[in-house]
């Protein structure tokens, strides 16, 4: 797991990526200001007690690397590729349960989902 503040400049760059009003689906757009204000929070909190930031980072590490190798490689199949999009903005969702739960989710988020969804 990589210390806090690499770890939210690396998030901080996944949100928002050089191309992102071209490359994230439009209704995805909207949910942008929370998930940055989450990870706005997060950092807060990680100043405050990095161990607690540490220990929910490695709950959503699994996630973020299948993730990672799945757009690595992505698949073929259209329905494959859409259930890798779904997995990404699940990740976001649990990144707010975990970080900024105050914020809300759009949708349920937890590790037991992600890993029915991550199932390819």
């Amino acid at each position: 797991v990589l210390p806090a503040r690499s770890m939210i400049a690396a998030e901080l760059q996944e949100l928002l990526p050089a191309r992102f009003l071209e490359t994230f689906p439009f209704e995805q757009l909207a949910h942008l200001p929370r998930y940055l204000k989450a990870l706005l929070i997060r950092a807060e909190r990680a100043a405050q007690n990095p161990p607690k930031d540490v220990e929910r980072a490695r709950q959503i590490a699994p996630y973020r690397d299948a993730l990672l190798k799945l757009e690595a490689a992505p698949p073929k199949a259209l329905e494959a590729r859409t259930r890798v999009e779904e997995f990404r903005w699940m990740i976001e969702e649990f990144k707010v349960s975990l970080f900024a739960q105050e914020l809300g989710t759009a949708q349920p988020a937890s590790a037991q989902r992600l890993k029915a969804l991550g199932d390819f």
